[in-house]
């Protein structure tokens, strides 16, 4: 019996939408190392000198910035990708495809 199409991109859907959220957990890991990290920098400020201390605090924040507008455009995209991919009437993946290639890939090729 051949498996439903439907069902077959519902499997991958859940499978990429279990990566992102692994992928999630793993950077709300990091965000919290990081924010020890700049209590420990805080914490030995005075020893450090102030001119380090508060360049190595813009070089986290700017790199925590950037962190926070990726996890977010990560997220915009997927929840974009999904809802393109389930709305359209045809094969998703054909869709992207065309896209990519900029012309339909349904189209017959006469010689």
């Amino acid at each position: 019996m051949k498996p439903n199409i439907g069902e077959v991109y519902r499997v991958a859907f859940d499978s990429a939408n279990s990566e992102l959220k692994d992928i999630v957990g793993a950077f709300e890991e990091l965000r919290a190392r990081k924010e020890r990290i700049e209590k420990v920098v805080t914490a030995l400020k005075p020893l450090l000198g102030a001119e380090e201390a508060a360049a190595a605090a813009a070089a986290m924040q700017t790199a925590s910035e950037a962190a926070d507008h990726a996890s977010q455009s990560l997220e915009e995209v997927s929840s974009y990708q999904f809802q393109a991919a389930s709305s359209s009437s045809g094969d998703p993946f054909a869709s992207r495809l065309n896209s990519a290639l900029g012309h339909g890939v349904s189209r017959k090729f006469s010689r």
